[in-house]
């Protein structure tokens, strides 16, 4: 994707920090302060309700753990009533070696990162319990400060195929174009922010739509870990899928923050057909 010299610096304001862009590694690029990206938060926690309408209330707690800035686990626990309480409790382990990042679950899945010398993945091999393996690519556009912004992820099959991917286009000021393929199928949105009232994402969390989406959702781990890229730089509060002519289809977010910007809560509201679908993320940064 070329970049005009004159929107250089306005391209990505709303979704990415200041600086003009490049898409390759620059040797004068300054590093960041531990030479990889890091969080400033030990814990990033997310709990949401799940009501279906034919099964139990679920209770779904997601918390990220971070030693010096780096992602070191996840843990996903549900917790539901049948009779007697129900935990279901899942615990992944990060580990960091020269250029490598490797994130292993207790099912026996290996997801192994190849790290640019900035500490963002540029591939990985995901190998599953049953012996399957995929394995994925990784691009970006790269700001003055040498912070890497996802541009696309692919996934490959292990007989070569090409099956999903997501492209980013930052293009357009004030709205993010995300275009999702699957197999034969293609489904692209427009991301954007509220006007003049934008909310900085101090929080550094990703957007909840993006994390959700195919394959970007078997890579929980690497996004909150930054191996994927940096946050958007502001919350995206409206997502509008393309072809919605006849469902009128839409996703909003509210987000709400604590005294010192840090989110809370994100209320979810996707309105189709005239029906509203509604749910709430809360969040515990610290």
């Amino acid at each position: 994707m070329e970049l005009k010299k004159h929107s250089a610096k306005i391209l990505l304001l709303l979704f990415m920090a200041g600086g003009a862009v490049s898409c390759s590694d620059n040797n004068d690029e300054k590093e960041t302060p531990k030479g990889y990206p890091t969080t400033p938060f030990s814990k990033i926690e997310l709990t949401q309700t799940i009501q279906p309408s034919d099964a139990q209330t679920v209770t779904a707690i997601q918390t990220y753990a971070y030693q010096s800035g780096r992602l070191s686990s996840y843990t996903s626990l549900q917790k539901y009533v049948a009779v007697e309480p129900v935990e279901m409790k899942s615990v992944t382990n990060v580990t960091y070696g020269d250029h490598q990042a490797m994130i292993t679950d207790d099912s026996g899945t290996i997801s192994t990162y190849v790290l640019n010398d900035k500490g963002y993945a540029i591939s990985s091999t995901r190998k599953e319990m049953g012996g399957s393996l995929r394995t994925y690519t990784f691009s970006y556009l790269i700001n003055s400060e040498g912070k890497h912004f996802l541009q696309n992820i692919t996934e490959t099959r292990e007989d070569g195929e090409v099956f999903s991917s997501i492209d980013l286009d930052y293009s357009t000021y004030r709205a993010l174009r995300i275009t999702q393929k699957i197999g034969d199928s293609q489904q692209a949105y427009t991301a954007t922010t509220q006007t003049g009232h934008e909310i900085k994402n101090i929080s550094e969390i990703p957007c909840l739509f993006f994390e959700e989406l195919y394959p970007m959702v078997l890579h929980p781990a690497a996004l909150y870990g930054k191996l994927l890229g940096e946050p958007f730089e502001t919350f995206i509060t409206q997502i509008i899928p393309d072809g919605n002519t006849e469902s009128k289809e839409t996703i909003n977010y509210t987000y709400s923050t604590n005294q010192t910007g840090i989110v809370t809560s994100c209320r979810e509201v996707i309105n189709s057909y005239g029906a509203n679908y509604v749910r709430t993320v809360n969040y515990i940064i610290e």
